[in-house]
């Protein structure tokens, strides 16, 4: 078990460290701000709670391995002025609930960001490659992995998960030398670094109210609502958010989409006529009984709430294709796989579904192909030409 501060392990020659004092952090920090680059991992419980607890984090430097312990940590401004260090790149493996995790907690992104699953799949390597997959291919290292599921928020820290935490860090920066010298030799390093780009900036609205009113367009089927049930959807998306939020929760603790719409089902001929009550929403029909007992009557305050928006977009809504545009999808996702394929890339990486299918239906609307998101940067540049010449001929 670990007690002291400083550990005298090693992970395959490496020392390990283990920093549970802010003195220490601070000055660590002060020397990881010269690096180049560093490793960063962290080490989270999510699986009662809407927001991350965080168990760990980790650092390499490439002389060792460091492990912060965020349970005797008091003072993270020096952890944050590493992070916003432009010139020490920071350096991750399938980032985004890690991003998530600094964003929530610290209230901090990296200024510089590498992701080598990302880069991996910029290479053809793989799409969503773990971590132990792709030291043991571009290392022939084998990384073990049986702390996985471990808890982290007890303490003290078993031996074992002192080594697999370590271990998370311990080969990061060979991977990317190595990765970042590839990108740079297939000319693919400003198209890596604008989708790094869009993970930060992805990470950082994850707490922005103003996304939440969209995610009613997330729901399975909510096309099938009428105008009064996506403006019922709209507004009860957005109070789950705050309510998972306010209560730390998970989403689906606090409802499940399918009593969701139910829900909307139920309140739209009232919410039409204007003429809703909250017992329309107690004696909602399909609707989880406990839920309903709960929450009803603030839930009747978020529909007749005079200020929200009753504007839906419904542009946004995931409707079933029709056999026309199925065969357009067809055609798009062969031009982006064949693209992909002649760059040596991942082909989900070029051409994912969803997006394509984003496109198509602006297609279907205005016959032109409307570039926004992740598709109006380097993507459009590579596939704007072909899938035009399969969408005009199909």
């Amino acid at each position: 078990m670990i007690d002291s501060p400083i550990d005298s392990r090693v992970t395959d020659g490496v020392p390990i460290e283990y920093v549970s004092d802010d003195a220490r952090l601070a000055a660590l920090c002060e020397i990881w701000m010269l690096e180049p680059a560093i490793a960063l991992d962290t080490e989270f419980e999510r699986t009662n709670t809407f927001y991350a607890r965080i168990g760990l984090i980790q650092i390499g430097d490439g002389k060792a391995c460091y492990l912060i312990d965020p349970h005797t940590i008091e003072d993270w401004s020096a952890f944050k002025r590493l992070l916003t260090t432009a010139s020490c790149t920071v350096v991750m493996h399938s980032c985004s609930e890690d991003l998530n995790l600094l964003q929530t907690y610290l209230g901090t992104l990296p200024a510089s960001l590498f992701d080598t699953q990302l880069a991996a799949a910029f290479l053809g390597i793989g799409f969503s490659i773990s971590y132990q997959g792709l030291v043991a291919e571009m290392l022939g290292v084998e990384v073990a992995k049986d702390e996985t599921r471990s808890d982290w928020i007890r303490r003290p820290l078993s031996e074992e998960q002192i080594y697999y935490a370590a271990t998370d860090v311990r080969y990061l920066l060979q991977v990317y030398e190595s990765l970042k010298q590839q990108l740079i030799e297939r000319g693919m390093s400003d198209w890596f670094e604008a989708d790094c780009a869009q993970q930060l900036a992805t990470a950082c609205l994850a707490e922005d109210e103003a996304q939440w009113q969209t995610y009613y367009a997330g729901v399975s089927n909510a096309w099938r609502l009428d105008k009064p049930g996506l403006v019922a959807l709209k507004r009860l998306c957005a109070w789950r958010e705050q309510t998972a939020r306010r209560r730390n929760k998970p989403r689906s603790w606090i409802v499940k989409d399918n009593d969701l719409m139910s829900l909307c089902n139920a309140v739209s001929a009232a919410m039409m006529s204007n003429n809703l009550n909250e017992g329309d929403i107690a004696n909602a029909s399909n609707v989880d009984r406990r839920f309903l007992q709960r929450n009803a009557a603030e839930i009747y305050r978020v529909l007749k709430d005079p200020v929200a928006s009753a504007e839906v977009d419904t542009s946004l809504l995931t409707r079933p294709l029709n056999a026309a545009m199925r065969k357009k999808l067809k055609l798009s996702k062969q031009a982006a796989q064949a693209k992909a394929e002649q760059l040596g890339m991942a082909p989900e990486l070029l051409g994912r579904k969803k997006y394509l299918i984003d496109l198509l239906r602006d297609f279907g609307s205005s016959g032109q192909l409307r570039w926004s998101g992740e598709f109006a940067g380097w993507r459009r540049d590579l596939l704007e030409s072909d899938l035009l010449s399969a969408l005009n001929e199909s």
